[in-house]
């Protein structure tokens, strides 16, 4: 496990040297969201995820980005006749990678295209399954603020999709939100103090 976390900052290193000209390069420690698929056969969820390592390339003449992650936890929810967890729903996914057109160029809002893959998934409780995917499409709406961090920069602190999502080959209507973990656990600190404060 060190040699990857080794090897994922020498590529952030290198990449960072030798492709600044051409292409912007962000990073951050992962992300949280809450999402959820529905489609009119009964079958909604609502999903948990964490991200973990998020890396961008996006390039700077037409603002096209490719994102990947080693890890995501996923943690569904069904709320059929009832709320509950959902079968087989904890797993983590190791092929995860994004793909987004930034269509108005703005500094601080990312408005464009985007699809997905999930895919190499580990069930919690039924292991391996090499035949699980997930693909999304739609529409990402962002905001970016490009803060320096260790000498790297963030953006897209905070995303939302919407569109189409296909599980397995079942069709479904896809949203989610998701918001960079630092700052998701900052808000929580901040959160708690505050409640001490006027208790």
């Amino acid at each position: 496990m060190k040699r990857i976390i080794a090897g994922i900052f020498l590529i952030m290193i290198i990449f960072n040297a030798n492709a600044e000209n051409i292409f912007d390069f962000y990073w951050n420690f992962g992300n949280i969201g809450f999402g959820m698929n529905y489609s009119s056969k009964n079958n909604a969820n609502i999903e948990l995820t964490v991200s973990v390592i998020n890396l961008t390339f996006e390039h700077k003449d037409t603002n096209i980005g490719i994102e990947f992650n080693p890890i995501k936890y996923w943690y569904l929810f069904e709320f059929q006749n009832e709320f509950k967890t959902k079968e087989n729903g904890e797993k983590f996914s190791f092929v995860n990678t994004n793909m987004y057109w930034d269509l108005i160029k703005n500094y601080n809002i990312l408005l464009g295209p985007f699809m997905s893959i999930n895919y190499m998934f580990v069930n919690t409780s039924t292991g391996i399954n090499m035949n699980e995917y997930i693909f999304s499409g739609g529409l990402r709406f962002s905001y970016k603020s490009k803060y320096s961090f260790f000498g790297y920069n963030t953006s897209q602190i905070l995303n939302t999709e919407i569109g189409y999502r296909n599980i397995m080959g079942k069709n479904q209507f896809y949203f989610s939100i998701n918001v960079d973990i630092i700052l998701a656990l900052m808000g929580i600190v901040d959160g708690m103090k505050y409640s001490q404060k006027n208790r």
